[in-house]
């Protein structure tokens, strides 16, 4: 056999397939990229012409953006129902300390009463525009607490209208939280109306949130005005002329945050005919807060105060008096706050101890003070499990007391438990 010449021939076939072989995964790489680019473009031009009634992902979590806009929508809130059962004191569907029954009334003596509701149930609406300036946000929220509706039949009951505001850059114009209130130290109870000396309220505004730094911010608003007074007629009638002041200063970290809030108000009456006016000036100092301690607790707390605040702080006597007679308003001082520990056992077990209290001053020489408050109490111990992220089921025991000018006492006590499916 002849060796050179086999070695020969294979060293041939060598050099002539091997271009043939490069060339084929060339084309073949050639191919593959002609194609991805074809895939690319397909992809390209259906984002950018997408048909005008397709629904895509919104730029909010849970959102979608409206067919043929650049504006996203997103619809949330919660459907729960709260079963109470006071132990003493009827209070019906939530407690109200500034009339709970006092000792010896045929209210105090109604024990072991028990409500179902769910007219706390909420729903609301967020939208945002991306602008060239920005983004344009805008929420509606409604909840059912109101009085309407027969228990006998139905239980209806219309909504109520809790926010409508709408913001762009530092702005924010419409009906929300006063610019006086510190929502992040709201404390995580059941109960609805939460605790008293609180400052808990919503109202019409305008408001202009700066930086102050890397972690704090100033904010400051014009709010709807409503001067509250007491005569000893009852004939009087406020006299709504400027609106209320606010300012809120709010710092914030990984610690927790920390704010300083400020109201001024003016309070006008008139003695309910056209005449006798008289106006003062009502103002608010409060501090609110909460601090981390740890991973698993957190205190919240507010102190609020003020000559002529009223309104402002939960469960308060009216901000002013007001002698028709001599056409005099005196601006009433209140007092109020909570402090509270919100603790979590486990990553769905959760319990919250708070305590709160409100003191009124009520001026002699403006008819009887007898029986407005001088002070209220009020403690709340949960227990909150939540099975799923959108799902809570509590347990909470509620202690109020309210004091009068007279010495009298009421006492409320409540056993409540809820259920609530957020969405």
């Amino acid at each position: 056999m002849n060796f050179t010449r086999i070695h020969t021939a294979l060293l041939a076939a060598a050099f002539v397939s091997a271009p043939a072989c490069a060339n084929e995964l060339s084309d073949l790489k050639a191919a593959l990229a002609a194609l991805q680019a074809k895939v690319d473009q397909m992809e390209a031009r259906q984002q950018q012409q997408a048909p005008s009634n397709a629904v895509t992902g919104g730029d909010m979590p849970g959102s979608f953006k409206l067919p043929g806009s650049n504006t996203s929508v997103k619809f949330g809130g919660y459907v729960k129902l709260d079963a109470a059962y006071d132990i003493k004191g009827d209070q019906g569907r939530a407690v109200s300390l500034a009339d709970a029954p006092l000792n010896g009334s045929p209210g105090a003596r109604r024990k072991g009463t028990t409500t179902l509701s769910a007219r706390t149930s909420r729903f609301y609406m967020q939208t945002l525009t991306n602008t060239a300036g920005g983004p344009l946000k805008t929420k509606l929220e409604f909840d059912f607490f109101t009085s309407e509706g027969s228990e006998t039949w139905t239980n209806s009951a219309h909504p109520r209208l809790r926010h409508a505001f709408g913001s762009y850059g530092g702005w924010l114009v419409g009906q929300t939280w006063s610019n006086f209130m510190d929502v992040d130290t709201l404390p995580d109870v059941l109960e609805f109306n939460g605790p008293t000396g609180q400052v808990f309220i919503r109202q019409p505004q305008i408001r202009y949130t700066l930086s102050t730094g890397e972690h704090s911010k100033l904010a400051l608003a014009v709010e709807n005005p409503q001067s509250d007074a007491r005569d000893a007629g009852g004939d009087v009638t406020a006299l709504d002329r400027g609106p209320d002041f606010t300012g809120r200063w709010a710092l914030s970290g990984d610690w927790g945050h920390f704010a300083v809030r400020a109201l001024v108000r003016d309070l006008s009456v008139e003695d309910g005919n056209g005449g006798n006016k008289a106006n003062r000036l009502g103002y608010g100092l409060g501090v609110s807060g909460g601090v981390k301690l740890g991973a698993r607790d957190q205190v919240v707390y507010q102190l609020n105060s003020g000559k002529g605040i009223g309104r402002y702080i939960q469960d308060a006597t009216p901000a002013a008096a007001y002698d028709a007679s001599t056409a005099t308003l005196r601006a009433q001082r209140a007092t109020g706050g909570f402090v509270g520990l919100q603790h979590t056992w486990t990553d769905a077990l959760r319990s919250s101890l708070v305590y709160a209290q409100a003191n009124m001053s009520n001026d002699s020489g403006f008819g009887s003070v007898a029986e407005l408050n001088k002070r209220t109490k009020q403690a709340y111990a949960n227990l909150v499990w939540s099975p799923l992220d959108q799902m809570d089921v509590g347990l909470e025991y509620v202690w109020g007391e309210r004091k009068t000018e007279d010495g009298s006492k009421g006492e409320v006590q409540r056993l409540q438990t809820s259920v609530m499916y957020r969405f």
